[in-house]
């Protein structure tokens, strides 16, 4: 096995060379700086002297509808082509995910560029990132309401506080996503420099915003928070004041929901979903016993976990909830349902249900059981609206 080393503020200088040099990066001030700040805020682990390849965790906290969880966010996975294929990345991945432990990460999530490499480790795909791209002429005519929001135009840094307070209040912010810290924020502003920023505001209450790019004939579309209808409709007016300027619109989300139903030829709208990032369950006790579970009651349930990367998540487990108290610990006996750390994300993570699972032969084990067990999961699919 190689040895991995935990890197410090010293070995920034060499691990943003690999970086740069593995994914073909200029340099530019403000692509430095993001780096400068993700490193900051992150664990870095290395092989080789000098460095021949590196992982990068970034601190984050995520949120499970109300329930926060620290999540090491994993990027700038690199290697020089001396070292690619030599082993070094898995020799890093499982010294990273003690320290994650140990620092009370109980997740990890990322941009995967082969999920089937990623998934050796115990990653799986837990968010999609839709698209809709709609020619200007098929924008629909948006309603006028006497609701005294308006729009204003703000730049990026200066609407951080606007749009931080809305996206705290957005439910669709609790079903995964990051709980964005300050720094994040200024990290966005500097690794989109080129995006701008609508801000709906009810006096001088920020009630929506939305992140855009002008590209070309494009008028793209990144992110779309808002607190109630007044808002969205403001910011969808300011959208549709752009339409005599450009082609098309073009919306990226990672709320899978449909919207054409809203349009009046849904024809015109072309939405196709993809995979996006992945993520892993690092600290299996933690998330069962702390997960914002469905049920207020569930029959005591051996649950049979496999993990190869993490031995601590491995092995028989008892998930029990009795008046909303959960109690999920290290058991004996024959298991009731049988399934890998992988499944156990898809299941956890709303992308695919346990009973769904199982008629898959994903999962194995009791079917009522699989199913009593699969209604206390969140039903709806997890999002985010980050990158990393």
């Amino acid at each position: 096995m190689t040895t991995v080393k935990q890197l410090t503020p010293q070995d920034e200088a060499s691990y943003y060379a690999l970086a740069r040099y593995a994914f073909n990066k200029p340099t530019s001030e403000t692509r430095d700086r993001a780096f400068a700040s993700l490193y900051a805020h992150s664990a870095a682990w290395g092989v080789g002297e000098p460095l021949a390849s590196g992982v990068l965790g970034t601190h984050f906290e995520v949120d499970f509808a109300g329930v926060g969880f620290g999540m090491s966010g994993i990027g700038y996975v690199a290697s020089y082509p001396e070292a690619a294929g030599q082993g070094g990345i898995g020799d890093i991945m499982r010294t990273a995910f003690q320290a994650m432990r140990a620092n009370g990460e109980t997740l990890s999530y990322l941009a995967p560029f082969s999920s089937t490499f990623y998934r050796r480790f115990g990653y799986e795909g837990a968010f999609d990132q839709v698209t809709h791209v709609l020619p200007t002429h098929a924008f629909p005519k948006v309603p006028k309401r006497e609701s005294g929001v308006t729009v204003v135009r703000v730049p990026f840094r200066a609407a951080i506080s606007a749009m931080a307070a809305v996206y705290g209040r957005s439910k669709d912010a609790t079903r995964g996503g990051l709980r964005r810290a300050d720094w994040w924020w200024l990290n966005l502003a500097d690794h989109y420099p080129d995006r701008e920023v609508a801000v709906a505001m009810m006096g001088e209450r920020p009630t929506g915003y939305m992140v855009y790019q002008r590209d070309g004939d494009t008028f793209r579309i990144f992110e779309l928070f808002h607190d109630d209808l007044d808002a969205l409709l403001a910011l969808a007016r300011f959208t549709g004041g752009h339409r005599s300027a450009y082609q098309q619109y073009v919306f990226t989300t990672g709320n899978p929901e449909s919207i054409h139903d809203l349009l009046p030829d849904p024809s015109e709208l072309q939405t196709s979903v993809r995979a996006y990032m992945m993520a892993r369950i690092v600290d299996v006790a933690d998330f069962m016993q702390r997960y914002p579970y469905q049920v207020s009651d569930l029959a005591p349930t051996l649950i049979a976990i496999q993990d190869d990367y993490i031995p601590e998540n491995a092995g028989l487990w008892q998930l029990a909830i009795s008046d909303g108290q959960v109690s999920f610990t290290r058991a004996t006996g024959e298991p009731q349902i049988t399934l890998s750390i992988q499944q156990l994300v898809k299941a956890t993570f709303g992308v695919r249900s346990l009973r769904a699972a199982y008629t898959l032969g994903l999962v194995d084990g009791d079917p009522f059981t699989i199913a009593s067990v699969g209604e206390a999961f969140l039903q709806r699919q997890t999002q985010l609206y980050d990158y990393f």
